[in-house]
């Protein structure tokens, strides 16, 4: 009787794990993009996906920074968005005569043509902007899809990855004041012998 409770107990235990990595999973097929909020871990996390036009290494590089970057500006539209909308009507109402006389032997003919034009066009023009300064943000996800090619990042920041970006920053001013240079490497060039590039899904547990 203990042996088989034991083992009900640690089915139940990995069934609970199972449930709780999938709900962690933001990049995934039934994964939206744009904001979801943690309220209890005071996380924030925005999703976006980004085709990809070339699949090849480099191609789907760029396409994971273009989703890095506008997965950052969701974060900052969130807290702070300046919206502006405008309307324009233009209203148009013109007419036109024309006379066209035609001397023949037989006499005189006159033709006279009138037109009118009318016209209205409506203009709108939405615009919003965002501006903003975040500490400690954080890529926890990154996923490729082949098949669609597609690439999904999730971009999290917390109230602690702020405080730990703080923190960070005060090393650095308490440090020497040499900045790290990281040695950039150029991308090789010429084709790669194999450039399809399978599927992935990599993940980085958020600061919270």
């Amino acid at each position: 009787m203990r042996i088989l409770f034991y083992t009900l107990a640690v089915i139940s235990m990995f069934f609970t794990t199972a449930a709780h990595s999938e709900s962690d999973t933001y990049c995934g097929a039934d994964g939206l993009s744009g904001i979801s909020v943690d309220s209890e871990k005071k996380l924030l996390v925005a999703v976006y996906y980004q085709a990809v036009l070339f699949p090849d290494k480099s191609g789907i590089r760029r396409a994971a920074i273009v989703a890095e970057e506008r997965a950052k500006s969701e974060i900052i539209r969130y807290f702070d968005a300046y919206q502006t909308t405008s309307r324009k009507i233009s209203e148009t109402d013109s007419s036109s005569q024309s006379a066209t006389r035609i001397v023949d032997e037989n006499g005189q003919t006159t033709n006279r043509e009138i037109t009118r034009e009318q016209s209205m066009v409506l203009d709108q023009v939405d615009r919003s902007m965002a501006v903003g300064n975040l500490r400690g943000l954080q890529k926890i996800e990154e996923s490729y899809d082949a098949d669609g090619e597609e690439i999904c990042v999730a971009m999290a920041f917390s109230a602690k990855s702020n405080e730990a970006a703080q923190e960070a920053q005060s090393w650095m001013t308490d440090s020497s004041g040499k900045k790290a240079e990281e040695d950039e490497k150029p991308e090789a060039s010429g084709v790669d012998k194999d450039p399809k590039v399978e599927s992935y899904h990599k993940k980085r547990k958020p600061i919270t």
